[in-house]
């Protein structure tokens, strides 16, 4: 069934405490377990919640990317997307409340597409404009660099 897509619109995540670090969090009909590692007290079940947040860029930079691709004449027939956390935990750990939790973010893209390479350009270009993971990210200060190497070139950060 298609989605009618709406330029503005609301979803809902229910999320529940299991223990003191798991909860599971559901959307829709999907549900994940969200939980610390062993060695901060929890069982390792799922990934910490900042871990979904990137989790979450990556799916955001992949869909995106794709989009930008199909309305820029290209197609990509593979990705591989890596994404490296600087954190500041000072908040998290109770030892003093920061403003920007994540200063430096990089996300490395690998791919290869068919298509004009005007097009890839394009997609480099545009994606943090459009990815709403990434602009949540950037407006709340975090610096978010990508690096891309289409079809085995490697671009300067996009």
């Amino acid at each position: 069934m298609a989605v009618k897509e709406k330029p503005i619109w609301k979803f809902k995540i229910n999320g529940q405490q299991e223990t003191s670090t798991k909860s599971t969090a559901s959307a829709r009909t999907q549900k994940v377990i969200i939980d610390e590692p062993v060695q901060r007290g929890g069982t390792d079940l799922g990934p910490m919640p900042v871990e979904y947040v990137f989790m979450g860029l990556s799916g955001c930079t992949h869909v995106i990317s794709n989009k930008l691709a199909k309305a820029n004449g290209i197609e990509f027939r593979d990705m591989d997307i890596e994404i490296e956390v600087m954190m500041d935990s000072h908040g998290t750990r109770l030892i003093n409340p920061i403003d920007i939790p994540f200063p430096e973010v990089d996300i490395h893209i690998t791919a290869n597409y068919d298509g004009p390479r005007e097009g890839a350009m394009a997609v480099v270009e545009k994606l943090g404009a459009h990815c709403a993971v990434s602009k949540m990210l950037r407006e709340s200060g975090t610096r978010v660099t990508e690096h891309w190497i289409l079809n085995g070139e490697e671009i300067a950060e996009g």
